[in-house]
């Protein structure tokens, strides 16, 4: 009870800060560049801001908020503030969802982790590799972290049981590592990798956004994905290489194998339709018919199939996840129409140009350790990374350095989990796999592994960033 109450008060207390910093923001005098409407747009912004890093109510009801603020108090028309919920990057993200939701209820998730697993040695090494592989093999078709670490989690933990791992224990830990690093922290290799590709695509400028397609991003985040997987892999291994085992059983996968059956109908549908989703997102640039067309398209074929229903349509996507996102996205609609944008790159120019336009290794450095810093206080990873990416667009133009290059640098330093309720993903494996296969202090020194290992994913990706142009 009594912890119940601080944690109400740090709410409540951090609610009233914000309302405070936020009116204070909102009557400051309008310096030169700024209208009166533009400080009461930062200041509903600031507000907005300190109530979500005080959690004060849920992170897409704060967004809902900000975005009626808007409205309410004449900043901005509410077709501005409200106008990503008309952008195709929400309507991709609900059809992406929906297949998603079909993958799994059909059983086809299932089948292909586990065929993926059955090729791999039944050692901790090969099932290290097993896990990493069948994550990395649904990544493309399934962009739901959560669905993805459902469907794997049970076969962690059994795994861990099959060969003699103890809760907690460097095996146990080594094993749902594995499974984190793929559900978790490899989906930025694909655009449709997970949903919030697409949210980190939507605050992007609309020219540079028509640049990037399935497969331009697929291209230019390889070289960073590869090495954050093969030397995680290594890490995993060296780090926690159980010091006891004994061999996992050869009918372990074989005999779950055999308990599905042959394909169902809905199986076949749902990967017929995921296959040629895929293919039309890859080829966006030669037929023309834009991303959300084809998964939106998708998901209503599934449902006319029965492959799912409309309760589980309404159940099953993550409405909330969809909000937050699309109120995160009008702020940048919200700070162009009223010259916030400008302004801030003007007012900025001074400290961050020379960043920007330097060495551009330096620049990723120095730009990840201070995100590492920030996270620290900034909790939600799509609020830190909304904010970075809209402050330092201007300046990554500035400099011949594409803004998707500066939003895939921070996309994916946000991505750390060094304190427990830091990384929504995590979280997501950890409760999927029964809450008590691992300690979170026990994958901290993965969490510097992945820092050190993206880091120089990033640093290995420059010249290639070079080569197709998002680099001057």
């Amino acid at each position: 009870m009594t912890e119940a109450k601080r944690i109400n008060w740090s709410k409540i207390i951090g609610g009233i800060i914000g309302i405070i910093i936020g009116f204070a923001i909102a009557n400051i005098p309008a310096p030169a560049g700024l209208s009166p409407q533009a400080m009461w747009g930062i200041g509903i912004f600031s507000w907005a801001v300190v109530w979500w890093i005080a959690d004060v109510l849920s992170d897409f009801g704060t967004g809902l908020l900000m975005c009626c603020a808007w409205a309410a108090f004449k900043v901005v028309p509410f077709s501005i503030a409200f106008a990503s919920f008309s952008t195709s990057t929400i309507w991709i993200i609900v059809g992406a969802l929906g297949l998603g939701v079909a993958a799994t209820k059909s059983g086809l998730l299932n089948r292909v982790a586990l065929i993926t697993m059955s090729k791999f040695p039944l050692t901790f090494g090969g099932q290290v590799l097993a896990l990493l592989s069948a994550g990395l093999v649904l990544t493309p078709f399934i962009p739901s972290g959560t669905a993805k670490a459902a469907v794997l989690a049970p076969f962690a933990r059994s795994i861990c049981d099959n060969m003699g791992y103890a809760n907690k224990s460097p095996g146990a830990t080594g094993l749902f590592n594995a499974l984190f690093v793929t559900t978790g922290l490899a989906y930025p290799i694909f655009l449709s990798g997970n949903f919030l590709c697409y949210a980190i695509l939507g605050l992007l400028p609309k020219d540079v956004q028509a640049q990037i397609t399935w497969g331009t991003w697929f291209i230019n985040a390889l070289p960073w994905g590869l090495t954050m997987l093969v030397l995680s892999y290594f890490a995993i291994v060296v780090l926690y290489k159980p010091k006891e085992t004994k061999p996992m059983s050869s009918g372990f996968i074989t005999e779950r194998l055999e308990n599905l059956g042959p394909l169902t109908k809905h199986e076949i549908i749902t990967g017929v339709v995921l296959i040629i989703a895929l293919i039309l997102w890859m080829t966006e640039r030669m037929h023309g018919i834009e991303s959300a067309v084809v998964a939106c398209v998708a998901t209503i074929v599934l449902i006319t199939f029965g492959v799912f229903d409309r309760n589980a349509f309404r159940a099953n996507i993550a409405w909330d996840a969809i909000i937050f996102i699309g109120a995160l996205i009008n702020v940048s609609g919200v700070f162009k129409t009223l010259k916030i944008d400008a302004w801030i790159g003007k007012a900025l120019a001074p400290y961050l140009s020379p960043l920007v336009s330097g060495n551009i290794f330096l620049f990723i450095i120095l730009l990840c350790l201070i995100i590492y810093v920030v996270r620290v206080v900034l909790v939600s990873q799509l609020a830190t990374a909304a904010i970075l990416i809209l402050v330092l667009t201007p300046f990554s133009i500035q400099a011949g350095i594409s803004p998707w290059v500066t939003a895939f640098v921070i996309f994916v330093a946000v991505n750390v989990w060094y304190t427990f309720y830091q990384n929504a993903s995590f979280l997501v494996a950890y409760y999927a796999t029964g809450g008590d296969m691992v300690e979170h202090r026990h994958t901290i020194k993965m969490c510097v592994v992945y820092m050190a290992v993206s880091l120089l994913g990033l640093l290995v990706s420059v010249p290639v960033w070079k080569m197709t142009g998002l680099i001057r």
